[in-house]
């Protein structure tokens, strides 16, 4: 089979009665030399196309087809194609769609030059879907890799080193101290059992004003562990539900009574589920309410990536409204 638009170089070389070829697939080359054949320690550099075909498991036509392609390069040696070694291992190691049947995975070149969205959800602790509109968001094109995108290293970790609000294992782990001594907003009032406003009203008002040391970590405000004890024991406004004393009516309401609820019509009647107190995203109890099902099965699709899913701080999940019910829509089809 011939293609006249492939580049071919011919390397055959006679002279004084010489020839030398690569033709051994033992991959010792062959020198003749008045007839006479010795060998040439040299590795072998370039394979017939039913050799690379076997490689790759493909028959006479897909192997050509890939020669075709011109994805790597190619020589006529003595009559025959022949392809070159050294550059069919570099588009091997560039692609994912062909597997040698016996040897290392392809795409070792692609992943130490470029991120697939679910490689960048594990590294930042989000879902897959959610990755792909960080990325949009951090202007950051995808590339296509046999109908696969991937996100370029290099302009992924120029993102990540200029932004504070997602983090990968390394900086979780470093930042796990800082965790385990100070606490979050909600962990505050849920420890005092009062509401969220409750908190921040503390912060703007003495002592806490004074006394409460807010950090920042991943762009959410914290306070230390060590400045909330020194607070706790310089008032008795705010106490621990263990500290309450009995039969003293609360000031406020409980931390849970104070979230967001939504009352929703079934066939039982009116229930009563915790709200997001947002419109765009659904909680997992509204999720579960919307597709008449248990939250259990909620955190399966989830586990399974089956929509996009916010994941905040202090494993809080929002849900889009919008792609869950286009998620509902063509389950049901």
């Amino acid at each position: 089979m011939a293609f006249p638009d492939i580049k071919r170089i011919d390397i055959l070389k006679v002279s004084a009665g010489i020839r030398y070829s690569v033709a051994r697939p033992q991959g010792l080359a062959t020198l003749h030399i008045g007839g006479k054949k010795s060998m040439d320690m040299h590795p072998k550099t370039t394979m017939s196309v039913r050799e690379m075909g076997k490689l790759l498991g493909l028959k006479k036509v897909d192997s050509y087809w890939l020669v075709h392609k011109e994805y790597f390069d190619t020589i006529l040696l003595n009559g025959k194609m022949r392809v070159v070694i050294d550059s069919f291992e570099y588009w091997y190691a560039g692609q994912v769609k062909y597997r040698k049947v016996n040897g290392e995975p392809p795409g070792k070149r692609l992943m130490q030059e470029s991120y697939s969205a679910r490689d960048i959800g594990r590294m930042l602790g989000i879902s897959e879907q959610y990755s792909y509109q960080v990325m949009k968001d951090a202007g950051i094109k995808p590339v296509l890799v046999d109908y696969w995108q991937r996100f370029p290293r290099e302009a992924f970790d120029q993102w990540y080193a200029g932004q504070t609000r997602f983090r990968n294992q390394e900086d979780r782990l470093r930042d796990a101290e800082i965790e385990e001594n100070s606490m979050s907003m909600p962990d505050m009032a849920r420890l005092l059992d009062v509401p969220r406003s409750v908190v921040y009203k503390i912060l703007r008002t003495s002592p806490g004003k004074e006394l409460l040391e807010v950090i920042s970590l991943a762009d959410r405000k914290r306070i230390t562990r060590e400045s909330f004890d020194r607070w706790y024991s310089s008032q008795t406004e705010y106490l621990k539900p263990e500290d309450q004393p009995k039969g003293v009516p609360r000031k406020y309401p409980t931390y849970k009574d104070s979230l967001t609820k939504k009352k929703v019509a079934t066939s039982q009647g009116v229930k009563e589920v915790h709200s997001s107190g947002n419109p765009d995203y659904l909680t997992v109890s509204e999720a579960a309410f919307l597709a008449k099902c248990n939250t259990v099965r909620i955190h399966k699709w989830l586990k399974n990536d089956r929509f996009p899913v916010l994941k905040l701080p202090g494993r809080v999940i929002r849900i889009p409204k919008n792609e869950f019910e286009e998620f509902l829509k063509n389950r049901r089809k």
